[in-house]
């Protein structure tokens, strides 16, 4: 699985807020958000689009996940109240290895990598200009 920058997921998050602003799209209003039109109310946020290693032009093969030797499946991790509302993880598919014949060994195991990566939380429900930023651990 190619692992995407935190920079282009920055990217992408801000895209999407922007085209969600700019289509006016309403959502039912809790009475206990914070009042988006209140003077106090942040009304802009500062993005570095500085991209790090925007260079890296590596081609990867699209079957990693069938050529390992602790092969794995991707599995929806779906959340409404989340940005991004899907995030697709990894599961192994056997508790063993599989060594070059395609045989799985029980001698050895496959254990799913973890890596931390930042989402944005809806702050309450059904307030739709009011998130926190929250630290998520996903297999990749």
């Amino acid at each position: 699985m190619a692992p995407v920058t935190t920079s282009s997921m920055a990217l992408l998050l801000l895209l999407s807020l922007m085209a969600i602003a700019k289509a006016g799209i309403a959502f039912p209003q809790n009475p206990g958000c914070p009042n988006t039109e209140d003077k106090n109310f942040p009304q802009h946020v500062k993005v570095n689009l500085n991209i790090l290693n925007g260079n890296t032009n590596s081609r990867r093969p699209s079957d990693y996940h069938n050529r390992s030797t602790s092969p794995w499946n991707l599995h929806r991790n779906k959340d409404p109240e989340r940005y991004p509302p899907v995030i697709w993880e990894a599961k192994c598919r056997h508790l063993g290895c599989v060594s070059a014949d395609g045989t799985v060994n029980y001698h050895m195991n496959s254990v799913p990598i973890q890596q931390e990566i930042l989402v944005l939380r809806r702050e309450s429900q059904h307030c739709p200009h009011s998130f926190r930023l929250e630290k998520m651990l996903v297999a990749v």
